[in-house]
C-alpha cells in the first residue's frame, strides 16, 4: 500500500503571508490597542490581497523596510495600510489593470474622449504616476502636451522605421509604445477602440 500525498497549491495570498505577515508577526509585531481581532484579521487579509501582485523579493524588502515601523507605544503594534502600501508601491508598483478604478475610468465616457483626442496612452502615464486621473486643470494641459509629444515621436520613429533607417533606439520606443498602447486601448470598453 502507498501512501498518498496530497499537496495544497500556496495561494498569493498564502505566499504574502508567509514572505510578510508571519515573519513580522514573529519579528514581535502584534493587533493594535483598541482594534478588535476581528477588524484586525480583516486587516491582515486586505493586506495580504492588496501585496498578492508583488514578487517574493519585493516582499521580503517590504518586510525588511517594516520591520522598524511598528506603531503604538510600544513600536509593536501593526503599521497602518497608510504606512504600508507607499513602502509597498515604491518596492514594486501595481499593476495599473488591477486597479478598479483605472479600468472603471477607462471604461468610462473619459476613456473614449481620450481616446478620440489621442490622449489615451499620455493619460495612462499619468495613471502609472499619481494612480488617479488628471483632474485640475494644470493636469489636463499637461496629459495634452505629452499626448502632442508622444504623436510627435511615434510618427517621426516610425516614419524611420518605415524607411529603414531607424536606430536600435527608435525601435526600442516603438516596441513600448505599441504595447503600451495596446493596454490602453485593452482598458476600454468595447466598440470603442
Amino acid at each position: 500500500m502507498t501512501d498518498e500525498k496530497t499537496s495544497k497549491t500556496e495561494t498569493k495570498r498564502d505566499r504574502v503571508r508567509r514572505l510578510l505577515i508571519d515573519p513580522l508577526t514573529e519579528h514581535g509585531f502584534r493587533k493594535p490597542g483598541g482594534v478588535s481581532a476581528e477588524r484586525h484579521a480583516k486587516f491582515l487579509r486586505d493586506l495580504a490581497d492588496e501585496l498578492s501582485h508583488m514578487h517574493d523579493e519585493k516582499l521580503e524588502d517590504l518586510r525588511a523596510a517594516l520591520r522598524y515601523r511598528g506603531e503604538g507605544k510600544d513600536r509593536r503594534g501593526w503599521p497602518r495600510m497608510a504606512t504600508i502600501m507607499p513602502l509597498a508601491e515604491a518596492a514594486q508598483p501595481r499593476p495599473l489593470e488591477e486597479v478598479p478604478a483605472l479600468t472603471r475610468w477607462f471604461r468610462s465616457a473619459a476613456g473614449a474622449e481620450a481616446h478620440r483626442e489621442n490622449r489615451l496612452l499620455a493619460e495612462l502615464r499619468f495613471w502609472e504616476k499619481f494612480k488617479r486621473p488628471p483632474l485640475k486643470d494644470g493636469e489636463k494641459r499637461m496629459v495634452r502636451e505629452k499626448a502632442r509629444e508622444l504623436d510627435s515621436d511615434y510618427r517621426v520613429r516610425a516614419d524611420r522605421e518605415r524607411r529603414g533607417v531607424a536606430s536600435d533606439d527608435d525601435l526600442q520606443w516603438l516596441a513600448w509604445h505599441r504595447r503600451d498602447e495596446a493596454r490602453a486601448m485593452a482598458l476600454l470598453p468595447e466598440g470603442v477602440a
